[in-house]
């Protein structure tokens, strides 16, 4: 029997190379860009490549240090432990003793990349022109992203300085480990970086067996992938299980820096409110976090969105991981803005990449564990990162002041419009007309009044 057309595309990526493959990988994830059914077959799409000789890999690396292998280390072993599509990795030793793991970009790899994705320009494009249903998914904005990320995974440089981003943010945190960049060995095409030793994750009787306890496991990867995305705004966005480590005393280790995702304080805050919403099953709130972070396109159909984003979330709520999954049920639902004209920044569907952590690890450490036990130890966190303490609230005034007086001042010639027309509160845009100047005062003693207020309750309530 004829297998069915997105595991045949599936099967077609991966015999076209890695920048295809990259493609499918990162169209799983953006269900914005391609039907449903096709971002659930390409989720089991994989690097199905060979390694390349030691030969190769000793005349890149002398190229890329200006010496051989045998002066910048002290032991270097030819067998990769690990092949991808962009690079391998080889196990070495320092002169000082110190044990490393040393990423090689592939040879020519980068010419191939570029062939590739012109050819993926050209293909989208003319998708673009001859299918009106194609243009609702923006073939051509995914190649441009693929384009993007690809391109800054081939600089190794990038990933190291994210790495050292994440550990220093971490460095109050002994459980989580994000291994060191040893930045005289690296180079765009070579990234050598602190070998972590530790198991792979596993069912929670083979972690025993290994000394390591599997509840503790869960509670520090999920609070760490928590820290990234609410507290840092910096993380992981491809924390897959082959990325992540388990060394002894129940500690998680990431690996693998070359995707990352970005989120500012408004991003933060409101993904935080939909997590909440999430937890308690507030399937309105869910739906009115998501559409303050997105862009309306004209004609979009909003209350079609809120409506399938209840059906989704009840679907999920409350379901065991190996059914339902935080990582799935946040794709669908940025995912199902495409056919309702909502449309979402890419910020938010590499969240959802990063999410992936606690599905792998539910899945794979206890099938019977709930996504949502997983994120309330860490909820009273997340209300003190949404709510800030009385102190916290002068800081954020000294933070935000410019935008108060800046809605200060809109606010008197918004109103007229808003009143005329309240269905388009959000997308109103009105020109700005001359100020008068007892506006421009009032609204300045106004956003001044406010501020001070909050900044006088922080002290006080914190004396």
């Amino acid at each position: 029997m004829d297998r069915p057309l997105p595991d045949r595309v599936r099967a077609v990526l991966e015999q076209l190379g890695p920048t295809f493959v990259k493609g499918g990988q990162m169209l799983a994830l953006r269900p914005d860009h391609v039907p449903p059914e096709y971002a659930e077959a390409l989720r089991s799409l994989y690097d199905d490549v060979p390694t390349f000789g030691a030969v190769e890999a000793e005349r890149i690396l002398a190229t890329e240090l200006d010496r051989p292998s045998t002066q910048a280390f002290a032991e270097f072993e030819p067998e990769p432990l690990a092949a991808a599509s962009l690079s391998q990795v080889h196990r070495a030793r320092r002169h000082d003793g110190t044990p490393v793991a040393v990423k090689i970009q592939r040879p020519g790899v980068a010419d191939q990349v570029e062939r590739d994705l012109a050819l993926l320009k050209v293909l989208a494009r003319q998708l673009e022109r001859r299918s009106a249903e194609a243009r609702a998914y923006r073939p051509v904005d995914a190649v441009d992203e693929l384009a993007e990320w690809t391109r800054r995974e081939l600089d190794f440089r990038r990933e190291g300085r994210t790495a050292d981003t994440l550990r220093r943010m971490f460095r109050d945190d002994p459980d989580v480990v994000i291994p060191r960049v040893h930045w005289e060995l690296t180079t765009a095409h070579v990234l050598t970086m602190d070998l972590v030793e530790g198991q792979r994750p596993a069912p929670a009787a083979e972690l025993g067996l290994a000394g390591l306890d599997a509840r503790r496991v869960l509670e520090v990867g999920s609070r760490a992938m928590f820290r990234q995305i609410f507290e840092f705004g910096l993380f992981h966005a491809d924390p897959h299980p082959g990325n992540l480590l388990l060394p002894p005393g129940g500690r998680v280790a990431f690996l693998d820096f070359g995707m990352f995702g970005r989120l500012g304080r408004r991003e933060r805050r409101r993904m935080g409110l939909v997590l909440w919403a999430l937890v308690e099953g507030d399937y309105d709130a869910v739906a009115d976090q998501l559409l303050h972070l997105s862009v309306r396109r004209a004609g979009a159909d909003v209350r079609g969105f809120r409506d399938a984003i209840s059906e989704v979330v009840e679907e999920w709520y409350g379901q065991p991981a190996r059914e339902y999954s935080i990582a799935r049920l946040l794709l669908r639902e940025l995912g199902a803005g495409a056919a309702f004209g909502v449309v979402f920044p890419r910020e938010l569907m590499l969240l959802a990449r990063a999410l992936v952590t606690l599905e792998s690890t539910a899945a794979l450490i206890d099938p019977e564990v709930r996504l949502t036990e997983l994120a309330e130890p860490v909820l009273p966190d997340l209300r003190r990162l949404l709510w800030p303490s009385a102190d916290g609230l002068g800081r954020v005034w000294e933070e935000t002041r410019l935008d108060w007086l800046a809605l200060a001042l809109e606010i008197p010639e918004s109103l007229p419009h808003l009143v005329g027309n309240p269905d388009t509160v959000r997308d109103a845009v009105v020109p700005p007309p001359a100020r008068s100047r007892w506006l421009e005062v009032a609204g300045l003693v106004a956003a001044g009044l406010a501020g001070a207020a909050v900044a006088r309750m922080g002290r006080g309530r914190s004396g």
